[in-house]
């Protein structure tokens, strides 16, 4: 428990004008590592130290972020080991390399469209709520789209009016 008090005691160093306190950088990264033990509460650990739980949890992020950036720096530093084996690859080229292609032929024209097959002749039935009911036989896609369109902005039936 007196460890506990010591970083609590060590923790806030000083307040600034506006009432916000200001933190040892030794004792925030002392109570960060307590915090990554298998098991330990953030939000506990911050309010038995007097903090807020939010600005713990992003003093473990912001580490976690550094830790991983300085873990991805020394991997890509490092030379490549397959099977236990070094590998160690001088001045290998870049992943991406641009690519030349040279066509010996000129460019093909694009193939003539298919001839144009007689459009589609579709047939609509419509009861409508006040006992409407028309038929629309032989009637091509644009002209069903448009009739349907219409009957979209129908005004619905008093029973549908929330």
């Amino acid at each position: 428990m007196s460890e506990k008090q010591d970083l609590r005691s060590r923790l806030v160093v000083g307040r600034k004008r506006d009432g916000r306190r200001e933190y040892d950088d030794a004792a925030r990264d002392e109570l960060v590592q307590l915090c990554l033990q298998p098991g330990v509460s953030i939000a506990r650990t911050a309010m038995e130290h007097d903090l807020n739980p939010n600005l713990l949890r992003s003093w473990v992020a912001r580490h976690q972020k550094i830790q991983a950036q300085i873990e991805h720096d020394r991997v890509a530093r490092s030379p490549a080991i397959s099977d236990g084996v070094t590998i160690d690859i001088p001045n290998t080229s870049p992943a991406f390399v641009p690519i030349a292609s040279i066509s010996a032929l000129p460019p093909a024209l694009p193939p003539d469209p298919p001839p144009l097959e007689k459009s589609m002749a579709l047939s609509l039935h419509v009861r409508l709520s006040n006992g409407v009911e028309f038929d629309l036989g032989e009637a091509g896609v644009d002209e069903l789209a448009t009739v349907i369109q219409m009957l979209g902005r129908l005004p619905c039936s008093g029973s549908t009016k929330g």
